[in-house]
């Protein structure tokens, strides 16, 4: 059973309470007319009150007092009832029985085996995604390989093996001129043609297998940079001015090599196709930090900004880009054509 609990104001009336109550049960237990002082009254003042007089305003007395005693008994009475109304009631105290406590326990390790559950089905789902982005991503990044490595060899097909070609076939032309009057140097100019369509082949072979031409790997840049010019124009009563710093062409690493080479050819076959160029210069140099590689003609000329894709810009704009320089065209029908390239000079480590 809960104890009882009282405020200071029940208490004191309760108090009250129990002290009117007390005084009533003696008022009404013990009476006072029987122990009045009037029996302790002289005779004389006993006889002049008459027999019945005390008796009967005792009584009135008493009568008056228990009421009274008994008014303010129920007054308290209703108070402390009061007041008990208005006590706050207690919250009931939660039952910890054994039996409650072991099914509390239960679900909370339920709650914690599904959170750990729903924590590593979160954590697989990650690592699913995470492994199916790396696989896009991957695949990504080998389609753009695979596309820029198939740009590239459009580019050296386009700036090498087409321009061996095409020289082989002007060659052709000379050669057929010449069977009939001068069937020594026809034969000279076909040996020199079976001697670049093998040279054309290798670098085939090497283009297959992802390696440099032949002819750069085992000459120099210089020497590789004066055959190529030399094979273009065989066929040609073309002036060429070739001048090459050895120095800037010995410290150039494979890759610019390479693309300085082809963007020569490209600009030199050019020259000779579209231009029809008597005479050719060809520099490279070094200014400070930086390559310089310029080709000049006394050809037809054109207008650069309405070229078409026969001169080749883009792939030459496309290689100098991946020197990180820049090439620039200046030309003006009939004056000629002027082309300058200028990359960031980076020698190579195996150099000296």
């Amino acid at each position: 059973m809960t104890p009882l609990r009282m405020t200071p104001l029940t208490r004191l009336v309760a108090m009250a309470l129990f002290i009117v109550l007390l005084a009533l049960a003696g008022l009404l237990a013990v009476p006072l007319w029987q122990s009045s002082p009037l029996e302790t009254r002289p005779p004389a003042a006993a006889a002049e009150a008459g027999p019945a007089a005390h008796p009967a305003q005792a009584r009135a007395l008493s009568q008056r007092l228990a009421f009274m005693l008994a008014t303010g008994a129920l007054g308290l009475a209703v108070a402390l009832i009061f007041l008990q109304m208005l006590r706050p009631a207690r919250e009931p105290e939660p039952s910890t029985s054994p039996g409650s406590t072991r099914t509390e326990v239960g679900a909370l390790a339920r709650l914690a085996e599904s959170n750990v559950a729903q924590g590593a089905e979160l954590s697989r789902e990650r690592d699913v995604r995470r492994r199916a982005e790396e696989d896009a991503r991957l695949k990504q990044e080998l389609l753009a390989q695979a596309l820029e490595e198939k740009i590239d060899l459009g580019r050296d097909l386009h700036d090498g093996i087409i321009q061996s070609l095409y020289a082989t076939g002007l060659n052709v032309e000379t050669v057929r001129a010449l069977v009939k009057t001068r069937p020594d140097e026809a034969e000279q100019r076909l040996d020199q043609m079976r001697a670049g369509l093998n040279a054309t082949i290798r670098d085939v072979r090497a283009y297959i297998i992802g390696l440099a031409p032949d002819n750069l790997r085992r000459a120099g840049f210089a020497q590789a940079l004066s055959a190529a010019i030399t094979e273009l124009a065989s066929d040609r009563n073309t002036a060429l001015e070739l001048t090459v710093d050895n120095g800037v062409a010995a410290q150039l690493p494979p890759e610019q090599a390479i693309e300085t080479l082809q963007i020569a050819r490209e600009a030199v076959s050019n020259a000779l196709r579209h231009g029809r160029a008597t005479a050719i210069t060809l520099r490279l140099g070094r200014d400070a930090d930086r390559c310089m590689l310029q080709v000049a003609d006394n050809g037809a000329g054109f207008d650069p900004a309405r070229a078409g894709p026969g001169h080749g810009l883009g792939n030459m704009r496309a290689r100098a880009a991946r020197l990180g320089g820049t090439l620039t065209v200046e030309s003006t029908p009939g004056q000629g054509a002027r082309l300058s390239l200028i990359f960031p000079h980076s020698p190579s480590a195996t150099s000296a």
